[in-house]
């Protein structure tokens, strides 16, 4: 692949035959490019049940993942040997201890700005929280165990964080 022009700032980048690709899709390889575009990431209308959340409170827990964490600190993690440079990490939005973590994670189980989407088992796809200084941060199903979330911030380009935003100031 020829690539003209590249602007890192954006993340997208001109091929020689002109069209327009993003640069993590250079990274991430095609599999996981496929993967990514196929998340559906829907907030959904409604606002959780207090069964829902309930249910949620007492079977889903926040475990890390080392891909978004550069010290992964009390998280009890260790690094990946070639971390993924396309993701999001939570050290650099100031998450940097455990509690944090499970404080923001509870928060976005109250709050309950929830995925259409969810597991056969009746677990959110995803969830959202908005913390105290305006940051977006998502939980994704999908840890080592029935229930299990891990957590990032979402950037200001992705079009998920406006969206969280204003439905987090709505509920």
């Amino acid at each position: 692949m020829n690539l003209r022009s590249r602007s890192p700032r954006s993340g997208w980048l001109r091929a020689g035959d002109g069209s327009i690709i993003r640069a993590a899709d250079l990274i991430m390889g095609k599999k996981a490019t496929e993967a990514r575009k196929a998340t559906m990431r829907n907030i959904r209308r409604a606002r959780p049940s207090e069964s829902e959340r309930a249910f949620l409170r007492e079977r889903a827990s926040y475990e890390g993942s080392p891909y978004h964490k550069r010290n992964p600190g009390d998280f009890g993690l260790t690094p990946p040997a070639s971390p993924r440079p396309d993701k999001t990490l939570c050290d650099e939005a100031g998450v940097t201890r455990r509690d944090a973590a499970r404080v923001l994670f509870a928060r976005a189980i109250d709050g309950g700005l929830a995925s259409e989407l969810t597991t056969p088992d009746g677990f959110p796809k995803q969830l959202w929280v908005v913390d105290d200084e305006g940051r977006v941060f998502e939980a994704t199903y999908g840890g080592s165990a029935l229930g299990r979330y891990h957590g990032y911030p979402v950037r200001r380009s992705d079009s998920l964080f406006s969206q969280v935003k204003e439905a987090w100031r709505e509920r």
